[in-house]
């Protein structure tokens, strides 16, 4: 049964929403914003293997697609990479409403993931939700050096062509911000782009003055 967007955006009013692209500071922001104000961390990325164990092959085939390598990954010739994780987040998204739900109201929540803008002006009010970007030159010298990713150079050392491996990946990564950038920009959405100049205190207020939060 679908829930519908009024009910959620009923039961989900004590949510916030950070979204965005690499590097634009989701996570830090998110730590920062629910040690400030006493709020309930939650980050999809946090639980990817229990969206797996949940998942069934009708409703979720992208998330339980067999994994073939990193070479079909990174460098297989006309292979659906870009789709296929895009259909992983959207699969994701019932998951991270349902968790969300089940958490309870108890305390404001505040929420660290991937969600298409049109979806979530449908079910929080536009002060609710913010989305970071970085600019792309930010993106292409630190997206390789977040936590998370320290494990990819060595992975590009292992393919056939490591240096198009590595390139290519920062493109793809470059432009899909961009396109999400425009997807925010599209449905008159916050958004607060950071660059090399940019200080997390100056993001932080930004988002704290956007959310209300006093």
């Amino acid at each position: 049964m679908k829930i519908s967007d009024r009910l959620l955006r009923r039961y989900l009013d004590h949510v916030y929403w950070i979204c965005g692209g690499p590097c634009g500071g989701k996570s830090t922001m998110t730590e920062m914003v629910s040690s400030k104000w006493g709020m309930t961390l939650y980050s999809s990325d946090d639980h990817t293997f229990e969206y797996q164990k949940k998942a069934n092959p009708q409703d979720h085939p992208a998330i339980l697609r067999h994994f073939v390598d990193w070479e079909w990954y990174f460098l297989g010739r006309g292979n659906d990479r870009g789709q296929w994780l895009n259909s992983v987040f959207e699969e994701s998204v019932e998951f991270i409403i349902l968790d969300l739900l089940q958490m309870g109201k108890d305390k404001p929540i505040v929420v660290d993931t991937f969600m298409e803008p049109e979806f979530l002006k449908a079910i929080a009010d536009h002060n609710q939700i913010v989305y970071l970007f970085a600019e792309d030159e930010l993106i292409r010298s630190g997206y390789l050096e977040r936590h998370h990713l320290k494990g990819m150079e060595s992975i590009f050392l292992t393919l056939s062509e490591p240096q198009r491996a590595r390139s290519e990946t920062l493109d793809t990564v470059v432009m899909a911000s961009n396109h999400y950038l425009h997807q925010v920009k599209h449905h008159n959405v916050q958004y607060f782009v950071r660059n090399a100049a940019t200080r997390k205190e100056e993001i932080l207020t930004d988002i704290e003055k956007h959310f209300g939060l006093n």
